[in-house]
């Protein structure tokens, strides 16, 4: 039987890859895969529109990942800049919708894995920080 914490982990989170994290930032590399997911499941559902566009309020995303509004307003800002997705708003109330640029997102992927057998070069053990590292009622392993 599994406990309360594993089923969380199991079906209420963000998954978020880390060359996402890595190429832009959290927040953002967050949003897109919340829109990655919004675009799942209206596929799943048959609900993308003529061209593949689909909606999802601010509140929605706010909801599903702790982001305002003006924090979500620099990541949309970002991808399209991008071009991995397209925002436009539609409708009475005015809906945000997205689209996903398709070829754009592939070369992202492709990006990721060409990049993904290389080291970083501005980056090796020698230079990072020593953490503090603590043990706590009987945890170890935090950094402080």
């Amino acid at each position: 039987m599994k406990n309360k914490l594993d089923r969380m982990f199991e079906s209420d989170f963000i998954r978020v890859p880390r060359p996402f994290i890595r190429r832009f930032n959290l927040n953002t590399a967050i949003m897109l895969s919340e829109i990655y997911s919004e675009y799942t499941y209206w596929k799943e559902q048959n609900g993308l529109q003529k061209g593949g566009w689909f909606f999802s309020t601010v509140e929605n995303m706010y909801n599903n990942t702790g982001l305002s509004k003006h924090q979500q307003l620099i990541a949309c800002k970002e991808l399209e800049a991008y071009g991995i997705i397209k925002i436009k708003y539609h409708g009475m109330p005015k809906k945000r919708y997205f689209k996903f640029d398709t070829t754009n997102l592939n070369n992202l992927y492709s990006d990721f894995l060409s990049n993904s057998n290389q080291t970083d070069e501005h980056y090796n053990d020698e230079d990072a920080p020593e953490s503090n590292t603590q043990s706590y009622s009987g945890f170890s392993g935090f950094c402080f």
